[in-house]
């Protein structure tokens, strides 16, 4: 009787350990993971009428930890793009551009080399910054429309879907559940993912030259 007494507290004891260690990989599987999605970048067409025509522009999509969330929520989005860009280049933007001559969407895709670099830094906030041109004084740099940061713990939902879609307009950036009927699109590639194709090609470059060197 004793010996089946500790057989089964034994056993007992081994499926606590192994309930809590799948418990632990389960929990830090998903805190230490950065979650993606497709994201596109559009221009709204009420651009032209508010400005008159369609400015130059620069779309900002940075990943910032909580340090980066604080300082940028009050930052002056006019000094951000001002020269020498200190605060900007600290946080490696990927950047969509668009102007007169190329209005089309943007799209980084959810396998860009970009999310495991985000994911390595912590990310917890996804922020996008346009240097539109201003046509008020703004006293509240905290709720100027030309920045968006969202968190993407609290609202797990923005990143889950897998496509989000970001619009610039006359009024400012916002986040949007569909994307223009009809837009034109193209992606949008980060540094990561423009030296990652360029290695492809080279590599496939230099099979194709050794096999008609060696016959192989």
């Amino acid at each position: 009787m004793r010996a089946l007494f500790l057989f089964f507290s034994e056993g007992v004891k081994t499926v606590a350990v192994l309930f809590l260690f799948a418990c632990g990989f389960f929990l830090s599987g998903c805190s230490s993971s950065t979650p993606k999605s497709e994201i596109g970048i559009y221009l709204a067409d009420d651009i032209r009428d508010f400005y008159g025509y369609c400015p130059t522009l620069e779309v900002d999509i940075v990943g910032l930890n909580d340090v980066e969330q604080k300082r940028l929520l009050g930052y002056d989005v006019d000094l951000y793009f001002q020269p020498p860009e200190q605060f900007r280049k600290s946080l490696r933007p990927l950047t969509a551009k668009f102007s007169e001559e190329n209005m089309t969407a943007k799209i980084l895709d959810n396998d860009d080399p970009i999310w495991s670099r985000w994911n390595d830094k912590g990310v917890t906030f996804i922020a996008f910054i346009v240097n539109l041109p201003t046509v008020s004084d703004l006293k509240d740099k905290a709720t100027d429309a030309r920045k968006l940061i969202v968190d993407i713990n609290k609202r797990t939902n923005f990143m889950r879907a897998s496509t989000h879609n970001i619009m610039v307009g006359g009024s400012g950036i916002v986040d949007v559940k569909n994307p223009p009927k009809d837009a034109k699109r193209e992606p949008l590639l980060s540094q990561e993912a423009v030296e990652e194709n360029a290695k492809k090609e080279q590599a496939a470059k230099d099979a194709k030259e050794n096999k008609q060197l060696f016959g192989n």
